[in-house]
């Protein structure tokens, strides 16, 4: 694994998929979650950060006296390591552009990106000319958006953590950027030919040949089939397209005894690192 990545000073794109504006917890949550599914993601991460103003985290499930620029570095590193950009700049003005977005920041060039999460939690002034000013007016506090999944009347604009009107605390915003994301890698599906009910996509790991016998290619027909409304007008060449990337993307979940017990010396690596956590050979 490489040494823990210092954020870049400047991105190295000028187009992404996903750009979240705010490294906190909400912030990096998400881009962990689009970065994962494979969505071009970077992170925009200065500014005033809420979290540093605790001495250390002491209600988060697991990291008991973890002190906020350790979890921030060890979140750094995770959302790195799964292909995510942090860049160390301050996003200064957020517009529409050609379908998507146009980010600008305060020392480098900006950048475009499809879609945009506003994670930072103080400042959301960069929105102000978002939709024509009717989004955001500057100075309020939260960002009016759908609370539980982030979304704003603005197609591929989300909202996540304290900005959004969820509780100020860290669990919970990493929980609504995890949410967030999710709902973000939903929404990419349903517009490239999923439907409701296989447009979620859900990510964890499981051992080799879990999948894939008779069986689970039955199983997953039936629910596969389940999901189709009963008034469709699908073509079945969308059907097929459609079943096979579920399957594909399931069967993709499977990692082989190498690939695993790789990932698994690189988070030992990356906890020992970031937080001083050694393998005690328990």
């Amino acid at each position: 694994m490489d040494q823990s990545p210092q954020k870049a000073a400047t991105p190295t794109a000028r187009a992404y998929d996903v750009a979240v504006v705010g490294g906190g917890a909400s912030g990096l949550a998400a881009a962990l979650f689009t970065a994962r599914y494979g969505l071009d993601t970077v992170v925009f991460d200065r500014g005033q950060s809420a979290i540093r103003r605790s001495y250390a985290i002491e209600n988060y499930l697991g990291l008991l006296g973890v002190t906020p620029e350790q979890f921030l570095r060890l979140a750094r590193s995770h959302v790195a390591y799964e292909g995510a950009e942090v860049v160390d700049d301050l996003v200064t003005r957020v517009t529409e552009a050609g379908g998507g977005f146009r980010v600008e920041t305060q020392d480098g060039p900006g950048v475009t990106a499809d879609r945009v999460v506003a994670a930072s939690a103080y400042n959301a002034d960069y929105l102000s000319e978002v939709a024509d000013g009717e989004l955001h007016d500057e100075g309020d506090h939260p960002v009016d958006c759908d609370e539980a999944t982030g979304r704003t009347a603005v197609d591929g604009l989300y909202v996540a953590g304290w900005l959004s009107g969820q509780p100020h605390q860290v669990l919970i915003a990493a929980g609504h950027g995890g949410r967030v994301g999710k709902e973000l890698v939903s929404d990419y599906r349903s517009r490239r030919g999923h439907w409701d009910g296989v447009d979620s996509y859900w990510d964890w790991s499981v051992e080799a040949d879990s999948y894939g016998d008779e069986t689970w290619h039955e199983h997953v027909d039936e629910w596969f089939e389940s999901t189709l409304p009963e008034d469709h007008e699908f073509d079945e060449e969308r059907i097929e397209r459609v079943r096979e990337a579920v399957k594909a993307e399931r069967l993709g979940f499977e990692c082989s005894p190498a690939e695993r017990d790789a990932r698994l010396a690189d988070a030992r690596e990356l906890l020992e690192r970031e937080l001083g956590v050694g393998d005690d050979g328990g």
